[in-house]
């Protein structure tokens, strides 16, 4: 007797397991993580590059900043291109000046030194404003101008210091002292402050008092892929280089200064200019184009009145100055020039002066030679006195220049350029 057998369900091949993942769906899964993860990673490089172009962003723009403010205002305690007191050096990528020189060498001492006289670290230009005495009181600040008496050496040399400066009241104990005067750059090189892009390294240099040091030490990734110094003069006008640079006449003329500057941090690049007004004491007058009109002083007041710096001779050589007063013509000088043997001589053939203008007056030959850089006083072409602007004490003038608001205009200006120099 056979017995009977009760068969279970078939089995089921590839079904699901109470327990566990199929291999598919394990597959899925990794594939889901990977493509999470990948926008992960993108993500964070996106952020990563975010915050490295800002950071770049950030130090591109505070080096610009920071050798901007030290080309212009020379940093903390120090003097840039705006105190320029006399351009010695004008160049594309390179800018020389003598700034005021801040002598801080000396320390008040009542018993080995009771005159209070103090010996200038620097020799003083001749011809340059007095010196200024200054006292700082402890605890305070501020330094306060003193009276002082000078006494300007006879010596030249650098290292033979001989300008005396004398502090005429009583220094307080305990309080600092410093002079601030005008160096002598002619001769001593180091009063000199130069300013000089090197286009192989990159790198704008200070050079002063014997040290040079680069601008941009604290930021060596950023570049300097350009720095030019543009010169102008009174009108503005922006004045030629020649071989990338000013003559020593041209500089005198120089009244403002156009700095262009481009930085480069990495893929980022800065680009910057600015203008500013230097004082350059040395300029000549002011610049004047054919046209220009400048106030006058009266007759009686006038100490000053002469044009020169000329350049570009052109045309005829003919110069033509009209003073008007009260709205109306009243005095005219017409000068003559020719070329003289060297180039940059000049030889004032005549003159003549009308008033009002169209009846002449006075009139000479002079056939004077001049320096191309020399000026032609007005006040003395006529030597009576009787016929020029000016109200002379010791003659009777018989042009008689009055009217309120007297202006000069350059009629006519057979030169590129000239300077008017006009004093009260």
């Amino acid at each position: 007797m056979k017995k009977a057998v009760i068969a279970g369900p078939p089995p089921v091949f590839g079904g699901r397991s109470n327990t566990g993942f199929t291999i598919i769906e394990v597959l899925v899964c990794m594939t889901v993580l990977a493509i999470i993860a990948g926008v992960e990673v993108l993500l964070l490089q996106t952020g990563l590059e975010a915050w490295r172009y800002s950071d770049a962003r950030v130090e591109l723009q505070r080096a610009s900043d920071l050798l901007m403010e030290n080309l212009l205002e020379g940093g903390y305690d120090s003097e840039g291109i705006r105190d320029a007191i006399e351009l010695k050096q004008a160049e594309l990528h390179a800018i020389g000046f003598v700034p005021l020189w801040t002598d801080r060498s000396h320390k008040p001492d009542a018993v080995r030194n009771q005159q209070q006289k103090f010996t200038l670290e620097r020799q003083f230009k001749p011809g340059a404003p007095t010196p200024i005495g200054q006292v700082k009181i402890s605890g305070s600040n501020d330094f306060m101008s003193v009276p002082i008496k000078f006494t300007y050496g006879s010596r030249r040399d650098p290292k033979g210091q001989d300008d005396v400066v004398r502090f005429l009241n009583p220094i307080p104990p305990d309080a600092a002292i410093r002079i601030l005067y005008t160096p002598d750059g002619d001769n001593d090189p180091e009063v000199v402050k130069i300013f000089r892009w090197d286009p192989g390294a990159q790198r704008v240099y200070e050079s002063y008092a014997g040290k040079t040091k680069d601008l941009l030490r604290a930021s060596d990734s950023v570049k300097v892929e350009r720095c030019a110094f543009l010169f102008y003069d009174n009108l503005n006008r922006l004045i030629k280089m020649e071989e990338e640079a000013l003559t020593p006449l041209s500089a005198k003329r120089a009244t403002a200064v156009k700095l262009y500057l481009v930085l480069r941090q990495k893929s980022e690049i800065k680009e910057l200019t600015s203008f500013t007004n230097v004082r350059n004491v040395t300029t000549i007058g002011a610049t004047v184009s054919e046209g220009a009109d400048l106030p006058m002083p009266s007759p009686a007041k006038i100490k000053a009145f002469s044009i020169g710096d000329f350049y570009g001779l052109r045309r005829d050589g003919i110069v033509e100055l009209v003073v008007s007063a009260g709205g109306r013509p009243r005095w005219k000088v017409r000068l003559k020039f020719k070329k003289g043997l060297k180039e940059e001589d000049l030889i004032l053939e005549r003159f003549q002066m009308e008033a009002p203008p169209g009846k002449i007056v006075t009139s000479a030959i002079l056939d004077q030679a001049i320096a191309a850089n020399e000026f032609v006083n007005i006040q003395t072409l006529d030597h009576t006195g009787l016929y020029d602007y000016d109200d002379d004490e010791e003659v009777r003038d018989l042009v008689v220049i009055t009217g309120r608001n007297p202006i000069v205009t350059v009629t006519r200006l057979d030169f590129e350029g000239a300077s008017l120099f006009i004093r009260p």
